[in-house]
């Protein structure tokens, strides 16, 4: 069977009517592990299957795909809660060309609300959760004109038009993740993506509550020899993107330290030399031996500091404190790794005052001036399959119909829905933020040290505070406890305007 997967990006229409990619998606970070590899699964069972990588393209059109699109016998979608309003452009343009096309849809946002979609949109099938082995079924079941009971993980509609959901299974193994087919990168466009990706594990044993990553309390590790092998054989293809590095895509790749530092001694002993990229918890760069061993191959890595206080964190349920995160990037600083490493933390939990944003600002700064690794500051926002999210849900605050459309990002509504603070007490932590970014600017001009952007929903409907208006008493550098030696008062001026950073997507968004 023809198969044609499209891999539609994140994107939002702020600027005109035309949408155009953000996030992560505007700068390609790395293709869409996903989707390349269901390719790789199903031509390994013998499917004719295509990849509309749409992301690559920097659009939501799909004319370029027109040919495939004609004469495949089954149409793939798959979407995170971020990029479902342009799969939902992709699928009306898929029924105007093929109204009697096969759809089905795959990935996060279709996986929690597929009832939904299939009662609201012209949707075939959905696969909820894993796809590797229920999209093969599904093909062979159509292949075969046999009836979809037996297809796992399988949303579909009976004779009398009922939504029936199949069993899912026992989640697949860490054996099993190893022996799937590596991905195949080597049709892509020559430099336009940063890196490639490639996957190590599959979920996080742990279950933040602003979290809405997939597999939560379910955390998988390939062995160490298996993920070795799968990287040495992908790292010929890396020459094929802009910078060369390999993302590793796990939700945390150094769960297991103990593995981690097993993998770092087979790379060295198969004299790979990759740079990667990959995220890490503060309480495994604690254990012993595990940051001199990634040093060497390490390129940039992402540590969830989340909160700067310890109340927050036992709140979000992190499994951490800020000593712990003190310390990690303490030891980070001694092996010569704090550059690379990116501290990421979320401001405006459901629970926070302005006090408490302060108090994780002050933190952040302080990891920063004094150990200098770098810091992301992002708000919280409202996306589907948190704890928190489904907390707001059940009390009727939001529903999966809000995120159908371009907007969501910018809607005042969603916001305030989660951030409890004011509009003037958000500005004045943007001021606040902007005079560390001063000192940033100072101390690293090369680089963006201090990431953060001033909330959109604020900006577009409280301008008058955006042009200047500050309140008093959180413009001020020392309030961002700074270490004593530093001269704040003469040294670093008072900011003059807000930086807003898209480079990086929230983390704590789905993945």
């Amino acid at each position: 069977m023809k198969v044609l997967l499209f891999a539609p990006p994140i994107m939002d229409d702020i600027f005109a009517d035309k949408p155009a990619p953000i996030a992560m998606d505007a700068v390609r970070e790395c293709p869409p592990y996903g989707i390349y590899l269901l390719q790789a699964v199903l031509r390994e069972a013998g499917h004719d299957a295509r990849v509309a990588d749409l992301i690559a393209d920097g659009t939501d059109c799909i004319d370029a795909y027109a040919a495939d699109l004609a004469d495949c016998g089954l149409v793939g979608i798959g979407a995170s809660s971020m990029s479902w309003p342009t799969a939902v452009r992709v699928l009306r343009q898929v029924r105007r060309a093929r109204p009697d096309a096969r759809v089905v849809l795959g990935g996060i946002h279709p996986t929690m609300f597929d009832y939904y979609i299939l009662n609201t949109f012209h949707v075939d099938y959905i696969i909820r959760g894993e796809g590797e082995v229920a999209l093969c079924e599904l093909c062979a079941a159509l292949e075969r004109g046999s009836g979809l009971d037996g297809v796992p993980n399988l949303s579909w509609r009976d004779q009398s038009g009922e939504v029936v959901r199949n069993p899912i299974p026992a989640k697949l193994g860490k054996n099993q993740l190893g022996r799937f087919p590596l991905p195949d990168f080597s049709q892509l466009p020559d430099q336009v993506y940063k890196g490639l990706s490639i996957e190590s594990s599959r979920g996080c044993a742990f279950d933040c509550s602003f979290c809405s990553t997939s597999y939560r309390k379910s955390w998988r590790g390939m062995p160490a020899e298996v993920f070795v092998e799968r990287l040495a054989a992908m790292m010929p293809q890396a020459a094929r993107t802009s910078l060369g590095m390999i993302h590793i895509i796990d939700d945390e790749f150094s769960l297991n330290p103990k593995r981690t530092i097993e993998i770092s001694k087979l790379i060295r002993r198969r004299g790979l030399n990759p740079s990667l990229i990959f995220d890490s918890r503060a309480p495994d760069l604690l254990y012993d031996g595990l940051v001199p061993s990634i040093a060497e191959f390490t390129g940039q890595f992402l540590v969830g500091a989340e909160c700067g206080y310890d109340e927050g964190l036992e709140k979000i349920g992190k499994g951490t404190t800020t000593k712990i995160l003190e310390d990690a990037a303490a030891m980070l600083q001694a092996h010569g790794l704090a550059s690379k490493a990116d501290f990421s933390f979320v401001v405006g939990l459901p629970w926070e005052g302005v006090a408490e944003v302060r108090r994780t600002c002050a933190f952040a700064g302080h990891l920063f001036v004094k150990y200098g690794v770098r810091v992301l500051l992002q708000w919280y926002c409202q996306i589907p399959g948190s704890r928190l999210w489904e907390a707001d849900r059940r009390a009727g605050k939001v529903s999966e119909a809000m995120y159908n459309d371009f907007g969501f990002f910018r809607d005042l509504y969603l916001f305030r829905s989660g951030v409890q603070l004011t509009p003037d007490e958000i500005l004045g932590v943007s001021t606040m933020v902007a005079a560390l970014q001063n000192v940033a600017r100072v101390r690293s001009p090369d680089r963006p040290m201090v990431e953060y952007g001033h909330p959109e929903p604020i900006a577009l409907y409280y301008p008058d505070e955006v042009r200047g208006r500050r309140p008093d008493g959180l413009a001020s550098l020392r309030e961002v406890s700074m270490p004593e030696g530093i001269d704040t008062a003469t040294k670093f001026p008072r900011p003059n305007r807000l930086e807003v950073s898209m480079e990086r997507p929230l983390r704590h968004i789905d993945a």
